[in-house]
Formats: structure tokens, C-alpha cells, sequence
């Protein structure tokens, strides 16, 4: 039974270590996106996985919150905020990781077509001049450093076909252009 417990924990480590891998991507400029229609196909799996990790990290945060010194608010905030964290890891190893795994590994020049949500936000201090997309998840959903000119003529609903190593489920975004 001991090795049994061991094994499931190594699994739901390895699987929120697997979330992690598009976060770093994306801390380090790299910007992955899936393609909508592997974006749709994997939204229930994703929801489900999503669903079970954040399950996983808050029961883990809970059996071991005796342990975690401080305060009782510094205790609430980290159970409260823990769900959500399990959550995108979790929805992130479904629906990111095996796209920008073939991406990396078997990936090739590859444009896909998107629809701009929206091209006017300033943008963030990690992610300036953002273009952002429709149909995609959470933090997968925009392309940074976008430049200004090329923003200014796009509106919500235009396509725009983004180019850059990958394979018809995702691509890293290398560079743009509008579709007429």
C-alpha cells in the first residue's frame, strides 16, 4: 500500500510539473498558442484535468498545512488561492504541453489563422503591446511585443495568421500577418 501512495504522488508531481513547462515558455518570451480547434477539442479534458489537480493540491495543501509556519491568514490565503493554482496546472498539462511538445520536437513552418478579440490594451510590465486572441485559454491567449502599426489596423473579429515553428495543433509565434 506504501508503494502505491508513493507511486500516485510521483504521478500528480510529475503532472504539475508538466503545467509548469508553458508557464516557463512563456516567462522566458516564448509564445505558444494552440490552435482553436485543438483549443475546443481539449476544453473538456482540460476541464476535467483542471478539475481533479486542483483536488490533488488542495488536499495536499490541507494535509500538510500544520506543517507551514505562520499566521492563520497567511494559512487561509495559501488553501484559498491553492485550488486555483492546481486548476491552471492541471488544465495547462492537457491542453498545452503534448501541442508544444510536438512543437518542439517534430515541429515545422507552419502558419495558423486566429481571430483578434482585441488589439488596443497597453499591456502588462512581462507582456507590452499585446495582440489578443479568441477561442484559446487563459495566459495561451495573446501574443506580446506586438508592434504598434501592426495593431492599429486590426478590430475585434478580424483574422490575422500568425507564423512560426510548430504543427496544426500549435505554434510558437515567430511573426504576423493579416488576412484580407
Amino acid at each position: 500500500m506504501v508503494g502505491f501512495r508513493k507511486l500516485v504522488a510521483i504521478l500528480a508531481a510529475v503532472w504539475l510539473l508538466l503545467g509548469t513547462l508553458p508557464v516557463f515558455a512563456k516567462m522566458f518570451g516564448y509564445d505558444f498558442l494552440p490552435s482553436t480547434e485543438w483549443a475546443s477539442r481539449s476544453n473538456t479534458p482540460g476541464l476535467a484535468a483542471g478539475l481533479i489537480s486542483a483536488a490533488l493540491v488542495l488536499w495536499a495543501v490541507l494535509k500538510s498545512l500544520h506543517k507551514v509556519p505562520g499566521g492563520k491568514a497567511k494559512k487561509a490565503g495559501g488553501v484559498l488561492f491553492s485550488p486555483f493554482f492546481g486548476y491552471f496546472l492541471g488544465k495547462a498539462a492537457a491542453v498545452i504541453v503534448g501541442p508544444m511538445m510536438l512543437a518542439l520536437i517534430a515541429g515545422h513552418q507552419v502558419e495558423l489563422t486566429f481571430i483578434v478579440e482585441r488589439a488596443d490594451r497597453a499591456g502588462s510590465r512581462r507582456c507590452h503591446s499585446p495582440l489578443e486572441l479568441q477561442g484559446l485559454p487563459w495566459l495561451f491567449d495573446r501574443i506580446c511585443g506586438v508592434p504598434n502599426d501592426f495593431r492599429h489596423g486590426l478590430a475585434p473579429g478580424r483574422r490575422v495568421v500568425v507564423i512560426g515553428r510548430g504543427t496544426s495543433l500549435g505554434t510558437f509565434a515567430e511573426s504576423l500577418r493579416q488576412v484580407d
